[in-house]
C-alpha cells in the first residue's frame, strides 16, 4: 500500500511540474514591407510609453499552464516597433514636434482548436489631446507568434489610423 501511495505521489509531482506560471518576454514580430503605406509627417515624432504599471498580468492560461508579463514591458515593445515602423513609413517634412503616448491596457491569448486567438487593447494619446482607442485581434498556430504578432498588428492598426495620420500631417 505504501508503495502505491508513493507511486501516486511521484506521478502527481511529475504531472504537476508542467503546471505553473512561466514568464513571457514580449519581442518584436517584424511586419513585412507594404503593410503600412507611406504618409506625410511634419516635425519630429516622439512615441513614449505611458503605461505606469509593471505589475504581473497573465497573458495566457490553459490547462494549468500560464504565461505572465507586465503591461509596461508589452507597451515598451509596441513603442519600439511603432517608432521603427514610423521611421520607415513617414515622409518627413519641417514642422512642429509631435508626441504619441502609448498605453497597452491588456494582451490576452486564448487557445482554440489547433490555434490561438489574442486581443490587445491600447490607447494612444496624441499631443493635440485626441485619444485613439483600439482592440486588435490576432490569430496564429504558434502561441508566442500569436502574442508578439498581436503587438505588431496593433502597431500596424495604429499607424494606418486616419486620426494619427492627420495629426502627424499637421
Amino acid at each position: 500500500m505504501r508503495l502505491f501511495v508513493a507511486a501516486i505521489a511521484v506521478t502527481a509531482a511529475v504531472l504537476l511540474s508542467a503546471c505553473g506560471t512561466m514568464p513571457y518576454t514580449p519581442s518584436e514580430y517584424p511586419l513585412r514591407d507594404g503593410l503600412i503605406s507611406s504618409f506625410p509627417a511634419k516635425g519630429q515624432t516622439s512615441v513614449v510609453n505611458a503605461q505606469p504599471s509593471n505589475s504581473p498580468v497573465i497573458v495566457y492560461s490553459y490547462g494549468g499552464s500560464k504565461l505572465s508579463s507586465d503591461l509596461r514591458s508589452i507597451t515598451d515593445v509596441m513603442v519600439q516597433q511603432t517608432t521603427k515602423e514610423l521611421t520607415k513609413a513617414a515622409q518627413p517634412a519641417a514642422g512642429k514636434a509631435k508626441t504619441v503616448e502609448l498605453k497597452v491596457n491588456s494582451l490576452v491569448s486564448k487557445y482554440a482548436v489547433f490555434h490561438w486567438n489574442s486581443t490587445l487593447s491600447f490607447e494612444a494619446k496624441l499631443g493635440n489631446g485626441e485619444v485613439i482607442t483600439k482592440t486588435v485581434p490576432h490569430t496564429s498556430g504558434v502561441l508566442l507568434q500569436d502574442l508578439n504578432g498581436c503587438i505588431a498588428e496593433s502597431v500596424m492598426m495604429l499607424l494606418n489610423d486616419a486620426k494619427l495620420r492627420a495629426y502627424l500631417a499637421e
